[in-house]
């Protein structure tokens, strides 16, 4: 058994729970008193906050920074182009959900070499770094060293137009550049999936020519030039630096990891003859090209919830899902059939649509993905 929510809707839908569930409340106007009323409405029930905010319109950054720096209890959260309440998918306002649990929040910078605090540890660690920064990478390594094999569950905040923005929210303020990490006492039950697929099995190229997130060459050929001439035929246009995002959103490219399992990396535009991608690719990795369709995404998610459910081995209080923004916009219409997938019950849900996803388990190291589905159950 689980926790069972109770629900009363009104000009601001919230969502209450009883016991030691998860308890949320949702929003939906993108204005401090709103987002000030939710967090209120939630004060004084012993766990940390989590802070799911959708771009909408845009939000007051300074005015939101402003909030933040005045906040007296651990929190994280970040701006995201879309976040998920159940199964709604939320455009505008946002989620605040105060999990069963308290927590310690750290602000991490991201600019090289990124400085962690010596006590960071613990069995689980929430994580929300800015999606855009290049300096993911080398934090992630950097998260694995110090904190070694955990449970991880986070995402990429961020905004929809790919431009560089402060997005991250902690005590520390809406910074850019940084990641807040929550060390949690329990550990999660995490799955990821993501059902993209290589286009031609024997298809491998090398990178022979990065600098963190953006690809310069493939085998020592313009890197542009080589997706172009691989892609284009399969997708029966010619591709621009107008068109690019439109096009490689369904022809990402693959990282091969040593188990032969495949890390999606996400390019989303062009400059000159590089690709930019939404995650490092480091010099000399094997790379490949994806593509999914409908069903091996929707087949994908189908293995979350149980795959979850069997690593946490015991009743979960609440569900956290950080999904792709971009693998949102491939699937359009049949996104709210993976949603019914990844929450197909009445179990707490929150969650964000994301610029990359972290994961990890006690099994497996920390990695950053793209255009992949993560679920997390929380105890």
């Amino acid at each position: 058994m689980y926790c069972v929510d109770m629900v009363a809707y009104s000009d601001n839908r919230e969502e209450t729970t009883e016991g030691g569930c998860m308890r949320i409340h949702a929003f939906h106007q993108n204005d401090i008193a709103a987002l000030d009323a939710a967090v209120d409405g939630l004060l004084g029930l012993g766990g940390g906050l989590l802070l799911l905010l959708a771009e909408g319109g845009g939000w007051p950054a300074a005015e939101l920074d402003a909030w933040a720096r005045r906040q007296q209890g651990p929190f994280l959260g970040g701006i995201f182009p879309r976040v998920l309440h159940g199964r709604e998918i939320l455009h505008a306002g946002g989620v605040v959900a105060v999990l069963p649990h308290a927590f310690e929040v750290h602000t991490v910078l991201l600019a090289p070499p990124p400085e962690l605090p010596a006590d960071l540890s613990g069995p689980a660690h929430l994580v929300l770094p800015d999606g855009l920064s290049p300096h993911i990478q080398p934090f992630i390594e950097a998260l694995y060293d110090q904190a070694g094999l955990a449970s991880y569950a986070g995402g990429g905040c961020g905004f929809l137009s790919l431009k560089q923005q402060p997005c991250v929210l902690s005590p520390a303020g809406l910074l850019a550049d940084v990641a807040a990490v929550a060390s949690l006492p329990v550990d999660l039950g995490v799955a990821v999936r993501h059902g993209w697929l290589p286009v031609d099995g024997a298809l491998q190229m090398v990178a022979t020519d990065t600098c963190g997130n953006v690809i310069h060459t493939l085998d020592w050929e313009p890197a542009f030039q080589v997706y172009r001439r691989i892609v284009e035929p399969r997708a029966g246009v010619s591709i621009t630096p107008e068109n690019f995002f439109d096009v490689a959103k369904a022809y990402p490219l693959g990282l091969l990891r040593p188990s032969g399992e495949y890390i999606v990396r996400d390019p989303i535009r062009v400059e000159g003859e590089s690709l930019v991608c939404v995650g490092a690719v480091r010099p000399h990795s094997t790379l490949t090209v994806l593509h999914g369709r409908r069903e091996t995404l929707l087949a994908a998610a189908d293995e979350l919830d149980a795959a979850a459910t069997e690593a946490l081995a015991r009743p979960p209080a609440g569900r956290l899902v950080f999904d792709c923004i971009s693998r949102a916009l491939f699937l359009g219409g049949g996104f709210q059939e993976e949603l019914a997938r990844l929450a197909p019950d009445d179990l707490p849900t929150a969650g964000a649509l994301t610029l990359g996803e972290v994961v990890g388990t006690p099994r497996e190291r920390i990695a950053f993905c793209n255009k992949t589905s993560t679920l997390a159950l929380i105890p």
